[in-house]
């Protein structure tokens, strides 16, 4: 007080204490108020953001005769980078894409739904399976997406030929399963870097024979990198062994190696994206 005739008592700062605690909690309610309504605009944001990103992925499988088609997909988080599409090309060909956005969460979602149209675009204008990845790679690295990469691999089936044209941007090669079980996995030393790293690369194609009840397994490393409690991956070798032990049908092996992935983490929560594209050739 200015007032040196009146100087505060005992009593005036038992006041003061009791008026500046209730201030400092209705300010704090406030705050937490504020703090509660972002949280909810930001799970709408989300919610809308993932019901968005899920109108990308396909919602029906190609109807192609003596084809079949099953996919699985999970993201980590709400929204995710894992990607996969059909595209139907001229004469009954069908496109298989599949990448994998580095990173995760919103920024990763945002480059796959541009890698969506991109894919389509390149796909359909281009001749050769080699050609539309070379030109989806060029239009990622003049996105400015900064330093973002992304393996991806496309394969172009072709039932009347009878083969399967693939060309891979760093992504894990595809694995095959035989009519008699046999299990491989399709290496290529052809090859390119991923996408959005050197725009000028040229990429090489690899045709296969599409052998009748052979079935063809895509995935990202959401599924081989998964890990245990001791932080141990999963492994390309268990996927193969899984594979070989898998149900025909293609929708419950899908179902056994994501089953196997679970077991494996043992209770560790997902920590990437997981995407699996299977499809098979009808058996004569």
């Amino acid at each position: 007080t200015r007032d040196i005739t009146q100087p505060f008592s005992e009593s005036d700062l038992d006041v003061l204490v009791s008026l500046g605690s209730q201030a400092a909690l209705a300010i704090e309610n406030a705050e937490l108020h504020e703090a509660a309504i972002r949280r909810r605009d930001l799970d709408r944001e989300l919610e809308f953001a993932t019901q968005v990103q899920l109108g990308f992925l396909p919602n029906q499988r190609p109807d192609v005769r003596d084809l079949e088609f099953y996919d699985y997909y999970e993201a980590a988080h709400r929204v995710g980078g894992d990607y996969f599409d059909y595209v139907e090309l001229p004469d009954r060909r069908i496109a298989v894409a599949v990448a994998d956005v580095a990173g995760k969460g919103i920024p990763a979602a945002l480059l796959m739904a541009r890698l969506y149209s991109a894919a389509r675009f390149h796909l359909l204008r281009e001749s050769t399976v080699a050609g539309a990845l070379g030109g989806l790679n060029r239009e990622i690295s003049a996105s400015g997406m900064g330093h973002r990469f992304i393996t991806c691999i496309l394969a172009v089936i072709d039932p009347e030929q009878r083969v399967v044209t693939v060309a891979n941007a760093g992504h894990m090669p595809p694995m095959t399963k035989d009519a008699d079980g046999n299990v491989a996995e399709q290496t290529s030393d052809q090859s390119g870097m991923p996408l959005g790293i050197l725009p000028d690369q040229v990429f090489a194609e690899t045709t296969m024979p599409l052998v009748p009840g052979e079935t063809w397994l895509m995935y990202t490393d959401g599924v081989s990198e998964a890990m245990d409690q001791q932080s141990e991956i999963y492994g390309s070798t268990r996927l193969l062994e899984c594979l070989a032990a898998a149900p025909s049908s293609l929708d419950e092996l899908v179902k056994a190696i994501i089953s196997d992935v679970e077991v494996h983490c043992s209770g560790r929560s997902q920590s990437d994206d997981m995407c699996l594209v299977t499809f098979r050739f009808a058996p004569e």
